[in-house]
């Protein structure tokens, strides 16, 4: 060791290697000012690694010059590499010390794991250019081809097999798509770096140890699959275990799956296989790959991605986790592998400069229009009600990459898909088809984009809105990107971990939820969460006192306001004062917040007095809920509750009369509307589209009627 550090000493001495370290060290140090790089965790270490992976070779091949061969000069090369990240990495724990509440600390432990095998790597490599070199520009093609080579290496799998996290020996690791919050290293993550080591040992050991390490960093590649940092088709099938095919598709599903589950899975994807179908005006040729997994664990495990479907439409596949029936965004990710053709290669996607610049906008906004959900309120409705509370993003640059990115998931995708919607329906398909090529809308269209978003902007102020509506939109999408919201990494983390404690160790669960609100005190949610900690805990009136409150600080938001007031109506219940809950409720229906809010303050009002809708909304058996329910007598709130019930436990014939009955019932507008809902699933789960097409009153509902039509043709 006092070798390797006598050779740092030298190299320090050296005006040309203080001026790479200089250069290098000034660069990491910038990245903190970024604010997505401003924490001393993933983001910062991912982008140091990067660094040490591209111009790290040049000082460790310049380097390498002044010293003797050996391994103690690639060990002092790879110290004086990953010492370039101390400025940036003191600098990134002193602002946040002392200019943020986040955790200095936290997630620091990717700065080792992505950096020190980087910088080892870099020293092998640079240090084996200098040896075969005398001229720079040989060694920047020497440094440029083993770059390339662990490039391809890394796309390799990406470009051609379904895995979408990234591990590469020189850049390191990313989990997949950029909205999982909650990054962890990973022993996938730790057996991948132990081969980066392995790799660099065996480029500058002697050839007894090179060998060694070379067959070690052999044998964890071909088990890459195995450990977890590489996965290919067969292997992805295997573990899923389940296959089904049919002329538009091939289903892979866990194998654990009933056949009356697979049959709802694969008749739910044909249908929405055949309305893209029709908004296309085209069936593409081939068939489309769908990978169904059994939850966000199991999809981050063999490809990655957990919470992010996605799709690959250069493979005209799509990756979904399983969130019921009907699935929500089956329709969305088909739409990406379906578009393929009318897309640019090699990706198939709108995409500029020869089809390697996506147009990101233009390929979710796409998506989002073909898939054009119609929940609480439609595409336009949704974006009109952002525009009324300043929180709609500058159109025109959401349709671009980088605006697309920055502005927060849910504002970006609803008002991307509600301008490509309003095209569509202005200007015709055809030409939506043709803007997927390249996404120059001046081309497809013959106007700026300006012109085209000014023209959508002004359209928004004619889509008629309910107060009650732009409440909602409010609640939905208030919430900042994850570049927006302080420590969000760190709250992602800690609200993960509340849950795994909540029903084991209560108190350890509070003690997070506090330090949630801690790091993001303006954030009504962790408010409610601690709240339910202490409810949880036993701690009724100390959870009554918090959100007591919580409900003076948002006292002018509706929508937090109300739900908060939900939660707080349930502790007074407990606490056995009705007629205070009576007050929340009564106070929630006056805010106008959402249907939800609005049909749940009715039911838990009219069934105050009543134990078995008291305990409908508590956690427990499900068979003691139907019989306290059954026992309860024949109220409204009974009877919705008993249907609703009834058709969760897919008990739809039980269910589907008591939900028809209440219907002629005088209900208000919110719970009508569900009742409704649930009537109209229970009579296509029994095949009945006659009662599906009386029941269907609104344009809500069309969906419902296609799909029984499609189903029982």
């Amino acid at each position: 060791m006092r070798e390797v550090l006598f050779r740092v000493r030298t190299l320090i001495s050296l005006r040309g290697v203080r001026w790479w370290w200089v250069t290098l060290a000034t660069i990491a140090a910038v990245f903190t000012w970024v604010p997505l790089f401003s924490l001393p965790g993933y983001e910062l270490a991912s982008a140091h690694t990067s660094l040490l992976g591209v111009l790290g070779l040049g000082l460790a091949t310049h380097a390498a010059r002044k010293l003797p061969r050996g391994l103690s000069s690639v060990l002092a090369i790879a110290l004086l590499l990953a010492s370039t990240t101390l400025p940036a990495l003191l600098l990134a724990v002193a602002r946040t010390r002392f200019g943020s509440p986040c955790d200095p600390f936290f997630n620091v432990q990717f700065v080792p794991v992505l950096v020190l095998p980087t910088a080892l790597l870099a020293a092998a490599i640079g240090s084996r250019v200098a040896q075969r070199t005398k001229r720079w520009w040989p060694a920047l093609l020497l440094n440029v081809g083993a770059f390339g080579l662990g490039a391809v290496a890394t796309l390799w799998p990406i470009l051609f097999g379904p895995q979408a996290f990234v591990f590469n020996h020189f850049v390191g690791f990313a989990p997949g798509p950029l909205y999982d919050e909650d990054v962890r290293v990973t022993a996938s993550l730790l057996w991948f770096r132990l081969a980066t080591v392995l790799l660099a040992f065996a480029l500058s050991s002697r050839r007894a140890v090179a060998l060694l390490c070379a067959t070690g960093f052999v044998v964890l590649e071909l088990h890459g699959v195995a450990l977890g940092f590489r996965m290919n088709d067969e292997a992805l099938a295997a573990a899923l275990g389940g296959r089904v095919e049919t002329d538009e598709f091939v289903l892979h599903y866990p194998r654990s799956y009933g056949q009356e589950e697979v049959a709802r899975i694969v008749g739910d994807v044909r249908f929405r296989y055949a309305q893209n179908v029709k908004f296309f005006g085209v069936a593409p040729e081939g068939k489309v790959r769908v990978w169904w997994y059994r939850s966000p664990a199991e999809k981050q495990r063999l490809v990655g991605a957990a919470t992010t479907q996605f799709a690959k439409p250069w493979r005209r596949e799509v990756h979904v986790n399983d969130f019921g029936f009907p699935h929500p965004v089956i329709k969305h990710e088909l739409v990406h592998a379906m578009a393929a053709p009318w897309g640019s290669p090699p990706f198939g996607v709108a995409a500029s400069f020869g089809g390697w610049f996506p147009q990101t906008g233009v390929i979710e906004g796409l998506a989002v229009a073909a898939d054009n959900p119609f929940d609480e309120l439609t595409l336009h409705e949704w974006a009109a009600a952002m525009k009324k509370k300043n929180l709609l993003p500058d159109v025109a640059t959401t349709m671009t990459a980088s605006g697309f990115y920055a502005a927060p998931p849910s504002r970006a995708y609803a008002t991307a898909g509600s301008f490509l919607r309003y095209l569509a329906d202005t200007h015709g398909r055809e030409k939506l088809r043709e803007l997927y090529r390249d996404g120059d809308f001046e081309r497809a269209y013959g106007v700026p984009l300006e012109k085209l978003s000014a023209d959508y902007v002004a359209f928004l102020d004619t889509v008629p809105l309910e107060n009650e509506a732009v409440n909602q939109a409010f609640a939905r999408f208030r919430r900042g990107s994850v570049f927006e919201r302080p420590c969000a990494r760190e709250v992602g983390r800690l609200s993960a971990e509340v849950n795994e404690h909540l029903a084991s160790d209560p108190q350890r669960a509070r003690d997070l939820v506090s330090r949630c609100r801690e790091l993001q005190p303006q954030e009504p949610a962790h408010v409610l969460e601690e709240a339910l900690v202490l409810r949880k805990l036993g701690q009724v009136d100390a959870a009554a006192t918090l959100l007591d409150a919580e409900l003076q600080r948002l006292d002018g938001e509706p929508s937090p306001w109300a739900q908060a007031a939900l939660v707080r109506a349930d502790l007074a219940i407990e606490q056995g004062n009705i007629e205070r809950a009576r007050i929340l409720w009564r106070d929630a229906i006056r805010k106008e917040v959402s249907p939800g809010v609005d049909r749940t303050a009715r039911i838990r009002l009219q069934g105050a007095e009543l134990d078995a809708v008291n305990g409908f909304f508590k956690a427990g058996d499900d068979g003691l809920k139907l019989l306290a329910l059954r026992d309860a007598g024949d109220a409204i709130a009974v009877r919705y509750l008993l249907g609703r019930k009834l058709q969760q436990l897919r008990a739809w014939k039980d269910a589907l009369p008591l939900l028809t009955a209440l219907l002629d019932e005088e209900l208000p507008p919110s719970l009508e509307l569900e009742t409704r809902r649930l009537a109209i699933e229970a009579a296509f789960a029994t095949g009945n589209c006659a009662l599906v097409r009386d029941l269907a009153s609104e344009p809500r509902f069309d969906d419902w009627v296609a799909r029984c039509a499609f189903a029982f043709p």
